[in-house]
């Protein structure tokens, strides 16, 4: 570049697609502009002119260009590129780094902050922002996958029928044409030509686990408040996602314990684990898995608490703060709306912020959640026994 277009960048200043940054900027400055470009429409960092427009240049063009790098691949989730060139301004180098708008948005920082770009800086997204973003780049899901060697002899054609009836008011009719029934299937995305979708095989499926062997829930019950070798109780819990609910809160009543308490003139029986903080759990463990990683969901109870690991980290770099806060991102947007017509959960992103309210309200120790390995594990915890 001419000193005189230099100077016409320097003229024009910071803008929404550019910003100026020293060399010895730090590393999470260099990142939050770098996040809200990628997050936005893409723009210029060029580093070696200050804040002013003093063109201060770079001295070590090969560690910057490496510091750069390490920015890129370190301190930004997930990983981003960027295009850094080398332009001389007068007698000094200048870094030209380069952001397109990112394939992979939302980006994060290391401790979980969504920027994005306003006017000539940048400021951190709204949680209605960080959900536009996920919804722009997923143009698939896994619960659309096609399951090979399906058809519709392999629906509960009756279960199929009675969801009709309750979710849109039709008419019970166990009696369709093939292709009204494929025509409806499509219709709903449970079905890719032939051939059901993951979402179609666990909510309407005669046997979801003959095509899908993991989407299952395996549940333990260990004595003492650490896995050890005396195992109470064990079940594996298999079918279409509905009953895999109801399976799974069948067992659980049967361990855990009913407390009476005082209330009004009378006792009145309580359940330890309020059951509207367990549904919330178990079926947001159902819903929000990853469907495509081979393991079940575990369902573990100990003496001090109970433990659900979903398979899945959190997608995209959300993190556990964000899943607290109650932003809602849908992995599974057809099971989740298939699970809302069938009145099992809503669509608002609240379920999380329920569990905490609900222990809360009980006095129950406030609920855990942590991505660990491949998992994500939601820990609700019991009140100590009373003799």
């Amino acid at each position: 570049m001419s000193a005189d277009e230099i100077a016409q960048v320097v003229q024009d200043g910071e803008t929404m697609y550019a910003e100026f940054k020293s060399a010895a900027a730090r590393p999470e400055s260099l990142a939050t502009t770098f996040i809200s470009f990628l997050n936005t429409e893409g723009g210029v960092l060029w580093l070696g002119i200050e804040d002013d427009g003093t063109v201060s240049g770079v001295a070590d063009i090969d560690t910057a260009r490496q510091r750069v790098d390490q920015i890129l691949a370190n301190n930004i989730t997930p990983r981003a590129t960027a295009f850094v060139e080398q332009v001389d301004a007068g007698g000094r180098r200048l870094l030209k780094i380069t952001l397109a708008r990112g394939l992979d948005r939302p980006y994060y920082t290391q401790r979980g902050q969504c920027y994005v770009r306003q006017n000539s800086g940048k400021r951190l997204a709204s949680r209605e922002e960080i959900r536009r973003m996920y919804m722009a780049v997923r143009s698939f899901f896994s619960d659309e996958s096609v399951l090979s060697g399906t058809g519709l002899a392999d629906v509960d054609l009756p279960v199929f029928d009675a969801f009709l009836a309750a979710a849109y008011g039709v008419t019970e009719n166990t009696h369709r044409p093939e292709e009204e029934l494929a025509r409806l299937l499509r219709n709903l995305k449970c079905m890719a030509g032939v051939e059901l979708t993951v979402a179609g095989a666990l909510l309407f499926g005669r046997q979801p686990q003959r095509v899908l062997p993991t989407a299952r829930m395996e549940f333990a019950r260990f004595e003492g408040p650490v896995a050890g070798e005396v195992i109470l109780d064990r079940k594996t819990v298999e079918g279409r996602l509905p009953q895999q609910l109801d399976q799974i809160e069948s067992l659980l009543r049967l361990h855990l314990r009913d407390a009476g308490i005082i209330r009004g003139f009378g006792p009145e029986v309580q359940a330890e684990l309020p059951p509207e903080m367990l549904r919330e759990s178990l079926t947001n463990a159902l819903v929000h898995r990853d469907y495509s990683l081979s393991a079940p969901v575990r369902v573990i109870l100990f003496d001090d608490r109970l433990e659900i690991h979903s398979p899945g980290q959190l997608p995209n770099g959300v993190s556990v703060e964000n899943v607290r806060a109650g932003i809602h991102v849908e992995r599974n947007p057809i099971i989740l709306s298939l699970m809302s017509k069938l009145g099992l959960m809503t669509r608002l992103g609240t379920g999380i912020v329920r569990i905490f309210r609900l222990a809360a309200e009980r006095g129950l120790p406030e609920p855990e959640l942590e991505e660990t390995g491949t998992e994500f594990v939601v820990t609700l915890y019991r009140m100590p026994a009373t003799s």
